[in-house]
């Protein structure tokens, strides 16, 4: 990164390939870079409340083991913040498939996101986010450390609490597509995201299926966008 002002902080939960060899060589070369041990892994989200406790910076970016940051991502985002004084922001992104070839079309979401929006939006993706530390609070921490892996009812709490989501229209991160069952990855984030709303978020059943609905529609329409400018 061409910003050098940051700490890496990784969470390792008992795995069973080199990653804690190779965090630890790194770490006694840059003391910048941090391994966690979370011998309770409990999955992605309890592993980022975890991180979130030993962080020490004002800025507080995520990032998933699995993607991309371009190198000026950590300093386009932070001069975005403090220029514009954001304290919630996400970017633009690309994907990568399986086959390593990248997305000639940019993932892009809304200029900004309110907790009401947002509940029938979608376009953050997790490692493009940095948030101000001030962003999370106690009861943000202990719902997120209980959920399984839901990044949505992570920025929903955020934005409830009037962060509203604020995006830098940049491609500065790559997702990596995994090799698994996009349709069983669908199914599985809809339920968890109708789950979010009902028990996590409080919704009545109204409010939940007219929001849940047009989140549905939300996800249609932009797969159906990507496709199409990723064919042009």
């Amino acid at each position: 990164q061409t910003y050098d002002n940051w700490e890496l902080i990784v969470v390792d939960g008992e795995s069973r390939d080199l990653t804690v060899e190779i965090v630890r060589n790194f770490s006694q070369e840059d003391d910048r870079i941090r391994l966690i041990n979370n011998p309770n892994d409990d999955g992605p989200a309890q592993a980022r409340s975890l991180g979130l406790t030993h962080a020490k910076g004002s800025f507080i970016a995520f990032i998933d083991s699995d993607d991309l940051w371009l190198p000026t991502k950590l300093d386009d985002q932070v001069t975005f913040m403090i220029e514009h004084d954001h304290y919630f922001t996400f970017t633009s992104y690309k994907k990568m498939f399986t086959n390593q070839s990248v997305s000639k079309a940019v993932i892009s979401g809304h200029n900004s996101n309110t907790f009401k929006q947002y509940l029938r939006r979608r376009g953050i993706s997790n490692s493009t986010v940095m948030l101000r530390k001030e962003c999370i609070s106690a009861e943000v921490l202990l719902t997120v450390g209980k959920s399984h892996g839901e990044d949505t009812l992570w920025w929903l709490l955020i934005m409830r609490q009037g962060f509203d989501a604020i995006a830098l229209q940049k491609p500065l991160t790559i997702y990596r597509m995994v090799d698994n069952s996009l349709s069983t990855k669908v199914m599985n984030n809809q339920r968890t995201v109708w789950h979010s709303y009902r028990n996590e978020l409080n919704l009545s059943i109204a409010v939940a299926a007219y929001n849940y609905a047009l989140y549905l529609v939300d996800v249609a329409l932009r797969r159906a966008k990507f496709l199409i400018k990723n064919s042009l």
